[in-house]
């Protein structure tokens, strides 16, 4: 928790931030490949088979408007938390003398803040269909009890 005394930008917290940005990075991988997997256990050449595989792909698209910004997120976070320790400075000072480190770190949080409301977008968006899904109802179809062989014998009898 942020104290009025502490700011986002302090080192322990933006330790945290990139704790949870990685973590967030691995759901969302999680997720990916279990999508997949499910793509890959689609059988069929036919329209069907294909049609399934677009909807996948297609929510796999709409996850990597969370799993991109956020990947990028931990990336800058994790360059401006081991700057000093990578000794990074000689490597960059070859390129410019502005230091990058306020840039990364703003990019960061910003990166961080769209990646979380996109997921929240999507949770919404999966809530939403769940919700619709529950208030429709389940639709039972119920199977035709297959007749029995005494009708049968009597259909045929009666041919």
């Amino acid at each position: 928790m942020v104290f009025a005394s502490e700011s986002i930008t302090d080192f322990g917290n933006l330790l945290t931030l990139f704790g949870i940005a990685i973590a967030l990075s691995a759901y969302l991988s999680a997720i990916r490949l279990v999508a997949f997997q499910k793509i890959q256990e689609v059988k069929g050449e036919d329209q069907a088979a294909a049609n399934k595989k677009w909807d996948l792909y297609k929510k796999l698209g709409l996850l990597t408007l969370a799993d991109f910004p956020m990947v990028l997120s931990a990336f800058f976070l994790g360059l401006y938390l081991l700057w000093d320790f990578l000794n990074l400075d000689q490597m960059w000072n070859m390129f410019s003398n502005k230091d990058p480190r306020p840039w990364l770190q703003s990019q960061a949080l910003m990166l961080f803040l769209i990646a979380g409301t996109v997921m929240v977008f999507l949770h919404l968006l999966a809530w939403l269909k769940t919700a619709e899904k529950l208030l429709i109802g389940k639709i039972i179809i119920e199977p035709q009890a297959a007749p029995d062989k005494e009708t049968v014998a009597v259909s045929v009898a009666a041919v």
